[in-house]
């Protein structure tokens, strides 16, 4: 204990005074965050960082309000829940801008950390009514704050392909629990402590909540900014992939187009009513393949650029996929396909009717492409859980396992030919992931070579 006293004369501030520091230091992060949000934020990053700056004014203010609380003596319900409510509040809100840093975060992971958050100030506010001694109420806010915060920091330190700058501050808030632990079982031992005890612990546990809130603070807009270049230099190697595919891909179907008509013209009147009707064909073919890329480049640039707003709304699924194959009829005919539908009517749910007809349609063309003639096509959907899964399953030549997993990259080149020499550039399916993650699904396929393939992709179940 002596050398804890003495190492203690290193940190001169005491408790009341360390309170004072935490309230600068939280009332500065928030305005380093807001200064942040409004001047170099992004899309992306808005949210978290209103989240993130409102938890730093709540927790500045709690601790404004314990270093202005003078009486120390006489039990007040009134001055004890209200800075513990801020606190409390602050870290439930740090902990959801935390999670919302973590990829693939469910839905139910911010339900559980809400229903922390109701269990904290419920099981503080029924220890203030009991009137449980100081030391209970000291270990009982750290045990509330270890609680909200020990999930997020597990997530960011075992989020798959988690950046080292990522780890680095998950250990940062590893060092912060490991003081509230000890800050929960340290009163226990020692009843008299009280919040504004001269204790030589206290103090150096204080300061550690100090140091930790400053570097997570900081630390958490570096990481921010991290995540933001990583966006730009995707951005920027997905316009070259852009590019690249005006440049080769689009240039196909055109020069089908202009060569065949060229035929055409110079050999017009050597043709028979046959021949002529045949180059119509592949003019017309060529024209609908020249469409169909031009139609996806154009949209999935305005969902890369922002500017393909998203409108969510109920809405029935059978008239979607009626549609769809209503559309896609013709060239299902060509190759004797059938295309089946297991969705009944009154099937409903909360999505983007547009998005939701661009990848239908994508995902059933697709299928056709790499069908043999006389193939079926079944589409189906199933609840579960909390999610609606729609499939799309064909009786196609199937995808080979190395190729799976570049099949949703634009970096990576499919251009596989279908069954009758189709074209295509993997754009589509492409656009189908964007549109299905906007939506807060994912997609994914089954597949087997020469056995076919199935497509699936979820969204939320919100009915």
């Amino acid at each position: 204990m002596e050398i804890l006293n003495q190492f203690s004369r290193l940190f001169v501030l005491d408790i009341r005074n360390t309170m004072g520091l935490l309230f600068w230091g939280n009332f500065t992060l928030a305005i380093l965050v807001f200064t942040f949000r409004y001047a170099l934020s992004t899309k992306y990053s808005k949210p978290h960082l209103l989240i993130f700056g409102w938890s730093k004014i709540l927790l500045s203010f709690a601790w404004l309000a314990f270093f202005l609380r003078n009486d120390t003596v006489t039990y007040d319900a009134i001055k004890f829940c209200i800075p513990n409510t801020l606190v409390f509040t602050g870290y439930y809100l740090e902990s959801v801008a935390m999670l919302m840093m973590v990829e693939g975060t469910k839905k139910k992971a911010f339900r559980t950390q809400l229903g922390l958050f109701v269990l904290t100030l419920l099981s503080f506010y029924l220890a203030v009514w009991l009137k449980a001694p100081s030391n209970i109420r000291v270990s009982l806010a750290s045990v509330n704050i270890f609680l909200l915060l020990i999930i997020p920091t597990l997530r960011f330190l075992t989020e798959t392909r988690s950046s080292l700058f990522k780890k680095i501050l998950g250990f940062n808030y590893i060092i912060l629990l490991l003081a509230l632990v000890f800050r929960i079982v340290y009163p226990l031992f020692k009843t008299s402590t009280s919040l504004y005890s001269v204790d030589a612990t206290q103090k150096i546990i204080f300061l550690i909540v100090f140091v930790m809130m400053t570097i997570s603070g900081v630390g958490y807009l570096l990481l921010l900014q991290e995540e933001k270049e990583i966006q730009i230099k995707k951005l920027l190697d997905d316009k070259d992939r852009f590019f690249s595919i005006i440049a080769h891909d689009l240039r196909g179907p055109f020069n089908g187009i202009i060569g065949l008509s060229e035929l055409l013209l110079e050999n017009d009147h050597e043709l028979d009513t046959k021949e002529t009707n045949e180059f119509i064909q592949m003019i017309h073919q060529s024209s609908k393949n020249a469409f169909s890329l031009l139609d996806n480049l154009l949209t999935w640039a305005r969902s890369q650029t922002g500017n393909l707003e998203f409108r969510p709304q109920k809405i029935e699924v059978s008239t979607i996929i009626d549609k769809t194959i209503h559309l896609l009829t013709n060239i299902a005919k060509n190759k004797n396909i059938t295309i089946q539908s297991e969705i009944a009517p009154h099937q409903y749910v909360i999505a983007d009717k547009d998005m939701l007809e661009t990848v239908f349609r994508n995902l059933i063309s697709n299928a056709v492409k790499f069908t043999e003639n006389n193939g079926t096509i079944v589409l189906s959907m199933k609840k579960e859980n909390d999610q609606i899964i729609f499939s799309v399953q064909d009786n196609g030549i199937g995808i080979a396992p190395e190729k799976i997993t570049k099949l949703f990259a634009i970096n990576q080149r499919n251009n596989s030919l279908g069954t009758n020499n189709e074209t295509g550039t993997g754009l589509g399916l492409m656009l189908c992931k964007d549109f299905v993650e906007k939506h807060g699904g994912k997609i994914w396929v089954q597949s087997q070579v020469g056995e076919g393939s199935t497509f699936m992709f979820s969204i939320p179940d919100k009915d």
